[in-house]
């Protein structure tokens, strides 16, 4: 039986892995998950058939405890003797490599899912690329989630095109289309989550789903809908997604948002719940600096809601321009602000981009992602 391990920095990252490893146990194979100590880590490898291999990771740079997690993954992978590893996100990726290295594990595969250093400056973007380089010497494969990544990979010199993939046209992990399926969502409890949240059945709801950070564009998208609402208060903007004030620099934009007659913010809400509110949105809008790929533009794709977002890395691979969506120059609050009154005006392009939306979703259907993995470990093993 062929020993597959994965790895995974934080709990956090399970939604990005969702699936997977019930997938390739059922393909025989033998499955781990290298990934922290957390109740959700371990529901997960229930679920899915895998042994939990727990590491003290953190997520920013702490030398003494990188150290005493690199020390646990090496034990981990003396123990285990995986064919082949699978390392996604940064820190166990650039730790996990480095081990697998000294205990020579014969295949080693870097899903990259982003390409961080590109928006950085200084001794931050200098210790960025250089685990990159770390990262992707080490490894026999990599695994990009976007073609995008791929090309900024080659462009600094980290992949080439024959050490590099996509696998068909992206995304980390595909998406389940049976939970993202509009015919599965009624009018009635559409009304009732509408309802709850105070919007009535006329307004016109922009919607946004994602941690509230700066790089996802929210500065951009409070200004342009804040001019807009100015030329219109019917219209509404729902913000789903937790916040993460360490990542946002103007702090007052938090109180902006929630003081804001026309905004909504609802918080976090459970992965099987994305769907509905997702549906309750006439567009979907992630104004993103840069994405690894952008999942949730994929997701609102799936539940026919016409999207806008970024000609920016991973984004621009997410959404068909022109046909699904409207990408603009990320940063660009006027160009933003003319996009959203486009698909505010314009009731048959947003028909026609909901509908297109749901073939577009087809191409990232997560067993699609699956077997163009199964295919690059079949041709390393």
């Amino acid at each position: 039986m062929k020993k597959l391990l994965v790895g995974i920095s934080s709990e956090k990252n399970i939604g990005l892995i969702e699936g997977q490893l019930k997938y390739f146990t059922d393909q025989g194979y033998k499955t781990y998950l290298l990934a922290p100590d957390h109740p959700r880590v371990k529901e997960y490898c229930e679920k899915e058939g895998c042994v939990h291999l727990p590491a003290r990771l953190e997520r920013e740079i702490a030398p003494l405890k990188d150290i005493q997690a690199f020390f646990q993954i090496l034990r981990h992978f003396g123990r285990t003797k995986p064919d082949i590893i699978n390392l996604g996100t940064q820190k166990v990726s650039l730790l996990g490599m480095i081990a697998a290295w000294f205990v020579g594990i014969n295949y080693r595969i870097y899903t990259s899912r982003g390409f961080s250093p590109i928006t950085y400056t200084g001794i931050k973007k200098h210790l960025l690329l250089s685990s990159n380089k770390i990262i992707s010497k080490i490894s026999h494969k990599t695994i990009c989630i976007s073609k995008s990544i791929q090309e900024n990979g080659i462009k600094y010199g980290f992949y080439t095109p024959e050490n590099s993939i996509v696998i068909h046209k992206g995304s980390s992990n595909g998406i389940n289309l049976e939970r993202f399926d509009p015919a599965k969502i009624t009018e009635d409890s559409k009304n009732k989550l509408k309802e709850r949240l105070g919007f009535n059945t006329s307004e016109f709801i922009f919607g946004y789903v994602g941690r509230l950070v700066d790089r996802k564009g929210i500065n951009e998208l409070y200004a342009a809908f804040d001019l807009l609402y100015r030329e219109d208060s019917k219209i509404r903007l729902l913000f789903i997604g937790p916040i993460e004030e360490i990542q946002i620099r103007d702090k007052s934009l938090v109180s902006k948002i929630k003081n804001h007659p026309g905004i909504i913010y609802y918080g976090s809400v459970s992965p099987e719940e994305v769907p509905l509110y997702l549906s309750i949105m006439n567009v979907m809008v992630l104004p993103a600096h840069w994405e690894g790929f952008g999942n949730v533009l994929i997701q609102a794709a799936a539940m026919g809601v016409p999207v806008i977002s970024t000609k920016a890395l991973g984004t621009i691979n997410a959404v068909n321009d022109g046909f699904n969506g409207i990408l603009v120059e990320p940063k660009n609050v006027n160009e933003l602000k003319e996009a959203m009154r486009t698909m505010l005006s314009d009731k048959n392009l947003r028909d026609k981009y909901g509908k297109n939306g749901i073939e577009w979703a087809k191409n990232f259907e997560r067993t699609i992602i699956w077997e163009g993995m199964h295919k690059v470990y079949n041709k390393i093993l």
